[in-house]
């Protein structure tokens, strides 16, 4: 990581403190009236400087932050925040040696000052220094494991290979790092695209339940970044050695509130049962005199062809036919041959693919199970529902 990176990250750093600070009592004061703070009694008056040193940071003016941040150590040299206003001063006025040894006085007056660690974690990262590195991110945690410039912190542990394997590590046993790594509120959907990805990648070494990952599958699908969230969910909450690219084929949690898997679509004439227990299948029946779409699921396909079959018991056993659709399930033509046989389907290229099953008009009930897709004249794709 440059110098520049770290600059970047405590001016971040210096920002979200500044934004706290101003909010806070004394601080709200002088800053609404800073002709008053001639007022305040000196061994108080180190807070506005505080928040004098903030305030200019954030306005960009290096010089009157120094100032400011040089005042409050005189009046307080023991609080580490006048050292890391400091070094967030002179980072921003390009003198990065400067800037490091204030911030390690800062983390020597105080482990937990937030702004020290933050800016000797992205040092350590820039030295290649892991395990350091991590020990600085580790006391942030615990001190700030909201804080926002956790973000960059993450970005820099996943742009190297040392630096993905402590992470994953860490994210393995620690809930302090999974919690903070898992939160998707607020963040860019870059961001959480990238953590998916990475978690995916490492689920073989990356202890996490299903039950932990599913809030980030739930807010990457809401986000409409399906693709991303079926690769996490087929990392963490599929069988790893069943290679599908359809969730739930035997209809086992068909009509519970299953993030992804089967949506079932009733009507008055058209009925879906989910059929047994242990040896469970869908019987299905249409009374219209129209074909009408019967179930669907949301699906992540590379655009191609593919063959959908199915165990189809019944009557009319060739009543059912498919579609592979952009958004919603289009009625396909009449055509297709018997499911069980295989029918033959153009996957679009788009990230909102949704697999439909239709049923025939007035063809009495049929029994369905163990519906799977199969890409042709290719190699089959990696385990992604």
């Amino acid at each position: 990581m440059s110098s520049v990176r770290a600059q970047w990250l405590v001016t971040v750093a210096g920002v979200a403190f500044a934004l706290t600070a101003f909010f806070s009592g004394l601080d709200r004061v002088t800053a609404h009236q800073p002709n008053d703070e001639r007022l305040i009694p000196s061994p108080f008056r180190v807070e506005a400087d505080r928040v004098a040193a903030s305030l200019h940071l954030l306005a960009g003016d290096t010089s009157q932050a120094d100032a400011a941040a040089r005042r409050a150590i005189l009046a307080d040299p023991v609080d580490a925040r006048g050292a890391a206003f400091l070094g967030a001063a002179a980072y921003q006025a390009g003198k990065p040696a400067r800037g490091e040894s204030a911030m390690k006085v800062a983390a020597r007056l105080s482990p937990r000052e937030p702004l020290s660690r933050a800016a000797l974690a992205a040092h350590s990262m820039e030295r290649g220094n892991v395990d350091a590195a991590a020990g600085h991110f580790d006391t942030l945690l615990r001190v700030q494991p909201a804080a926002s410039e956790l973000e960059a912190l993450f970005a820099m542990m996943e742009a190297s290979a040392a630096g993905r394997a402590e992470l994953a590590r860490r994210l393995d046993g620690q809930s302090l790092w999974s919690d903070a790594y898992l939160r998707a509120e607020g963040q860019q959907a870059s961001v959480l695209r990238e953590r998916a990805r990475f978690l995916a990648s490492g689920a073989d070494t990356i202890g996490l339940s299903c039950a932990r990952v599913e809030p980030l599958v739930r807010e990457l699908a809401k986000r409409n970044l399906r693709a991303d969230a079926q690769d996490l969910l087929a990392a963490y909450c599929v069988n790893p050695e069943s290679n599908l690219l359809l969730i739930d084929p035997g209809f086992e949690r068909l009509g519970e509130e299953a993030l992804f898997g089967w949506r079932r679509h009733r009507s008055g004439d058209v009925r879906i049962s989910a059929i047994g227990e242990e040896d469970r299948h869908v019987e299905l029946s249409n009374r219209t005199s129209v074909t009408r779409l019967v179930l669907s699921q949301p699906v992540a396909l590379e655009a191609g062809e593919y063959r959908a079959f199915a165990s189809v018991s019944g009557e009319n056993a060739d009543a059912l036919l498919v579609s592979l659709d952009c958004g919603v399930p289009s009625r396909p033509g009449q055509g297709g041959g018997s499911l069980g046989r295989g029918q033959l389907l153009q996957a679009p290229d788009c990230e909102d693919q949704v697999f439909g099953i239709w049923l025939r008009p007035e063809k009495g009930a049929v029994s369905l199970d163990n519906v799977r897709l199969e890409p042709v004249g290719r190699a089959d794709q990696s385990n992604r529902p």
